[in-house]
């Protein structure tokens, strides 16, 4: 295990043994100053001490308050395509790891403005003058400097920390009461979730923060493609043995809807999100791929960005990328209207 993985599990309390309980009392003394932290940036924006700028055109903030994944690319490319639906112009600004949801995003968006960097409002402010009339800010909850007029926050219901701790004892950015500031609470990967447990999350958030609009969301698989780009019907899986790889934030709602798609694990290839696959790593998937006779190499649009960089020659013939869109199963209706309205310019 990684070190990475390692505090995660801590953080998460996932792990208690002895060395974990011990490095739990030491980050919870950090958070401390973390809070402190938080408390002093929070107070600085709602006194006005902190400047927020305002840019020409609208902004849309798609973020979360912990660490890991929640699915924010493809929650990006969802209110994107809602956006060019309209007649909009849309801009997406994301921080960029490594250019990663980069590339992703232009290969999912081809007519759409994606910039990266950490100051948003300059690229914001660039977006505008180039004709944008829409910026969406991808990871964007926290990145107060820039004035939004819709603030849509993720929550994974899988692992949403009801107590959980802030970082680096626990994986929350802010406190649960920062959601306050969203006007959009989305539950993802509601599609994993017990229909129990889901209603009852859903009943929590609309009694802890009225007047916010709630949804659940899952994810929809929408075909296969290769190594060129032709595209092929996900059924062509059911039945057959593949070899899953992926290196994302939260690996099992792909591999759930693999597992859905009726298709067979010989063996399986996870590694850390944002990972940089090597020659090294490419030589145990052959590896792999040789000794399960694994029909297919399935493998996510985020990890197919990195592994296109490198010589897939050796079994490229076996290489599918799931392709998948967000998929609405509750509040559909109320969130359309507050995109209809802030789209077609009659939000306040």
């Amino acid at each position: 295990m990684s070190f990475k993985n390692y505090m995660l599990s801590v953080m998460k309390d996932d792990r208690n043994d002895a060395p974990a309980r011990c490095l739990k009392v030491l980050l919870s003394f950090l958070s401390l100053f973390y809070a402190a932290a938080v408390k002093v940036v929070d107070l600085g924006y709602r006194s006005g001490l902190r400047r927020v700028h305002k840019v020409p055109g609208d902004v849309i903030s798609i973020g979360n308050i912990t660490l890991g994944g929640t699915g924010k690319t493809p929650f990006t490319v969802f209110i994107a395509d809602k956006a060019l639906s309209y007649g909009r112009k849309p801009a997406i600004l994301i921080r960029g790891y490594g250019k990663d949801e980069d590339r992703m995003l232009l290969d999912e968006l081809p007519d759409i403005r994606v910039i990266p960097g950490q100051d948003r409002v300059r690229n914001a402010a660039k977006a505008s003058a180039e004709g944008c009339d829409l910026m969406i800010l991808d990871d964007g909850f926290q990145h107060r400097r820039l004035a939004r007029d819709l603030d849509i926050v993720l929550l994974d219901g899988t692992c949403w920390p009801g107590r959980a701790h802030l970082f680096p004892r626990g994986p929350l950015r802010e406190p649960e009461t920062a959601l306050r500031r969203a006007d959009v609470l989305v539950i993802t990967r509601a599609d994993l979730m017990r229909p129990e447990d889901r209603a009852g999350l859903g009943e929590r958030l609309r009694k802890s923060f009225p007047g916010k609009i709630i949804v659940s969301a899952g994810y929809k698989a929408l075909c296969l493609t290769d190594v060129t780009g032709c595209s092929y019907p996900v059924e062509m899986l059911k039945g057959t043995g593949v070899l899953p790889v992926c290196g994302i934030g939260n690996p099992f709602q792909f591999l759930h809807m693999l597992e859905r798609l009726g298709c067979r694990f010989v063996s399986k290839k996870i590694y850390p999100d944002h990972y940089r696959y090597s020659r090294k790593d490419l030589d145990e998937i052959e590896g792999e791929l040789s000794a399960t006779g694994a029909r297919y190499l399935v493998t996510t649009a985020k990890d197919m960005t990195k592994l296109g960089e490198l010589d897939l020659s050796a079994f490229e013939e076996k290489i599918l990328v799931l392709k998948i869109a967000v998929k609405i199963t509750e509040g559909e209706k109320e969130l359309d209207a507050g995109l209809d309205s802030l789209f077609n310019g009659k939000r306040t």
